[in-house]
């Protein structure tokens, strides 16, 4: 079953430990077609089942939503990682604080119908 391939790579994201940079960060593919790829319902539908998931075990998530950060990129501010790095990804991501990290959930679309979901595992807090 797709979501608990998604599970298991977010629990191995969960317990590695971090390196140079202090957070790991995944596309989980989406769907059977090449690539993973599905439309945009089928993509929403994957990540609001994922996050059903992730809230029973840490209950409902925040969201945060990143276009201010990118804003704030662009207007020359210096954002910590990897937070820069998902607000040019998704435009906002589903949140939860577990045992020290924070786990963000967010959904990468585009128009050549390439959805994926993406899950970020971090010790640094968001901005």
């Amino acid at each position: 079953m797709t979501l608990d391939r998604h599970l298991a790579a977010l629990d191995l994201l969960r317990d590695r430990p971090f390196g140079d940079r202090a957070h790991h960060l995944a596309e989980l593919a989406i769907g059977d077609t090449p690539g993973g790829a599905v439309d945009a319902e089928g993509a929403d539908a994957e990540r609001t089942a994922l996050a059903g998931l992730l809230a029973a075990r840490w209950g409902p998530p925040d969201r945060l939503g990143l276009g201010s950060l990118l804003l704030r990129a662009e207007r020359g501010e210096r954002m910590a990682e990897p937070w820069g790095l998902l607000s040019t990804s998704v435009p906002d991501v589903e949140l939860w604080r577990a045992e020290g990290r924070w786990i963000a959930l967010g959904l990468v679309g585009a128009a050549e119908d390439a959805y994926r979901l993406l899950v970020c595992v971090t010790e640094v807090d968001p901005p």
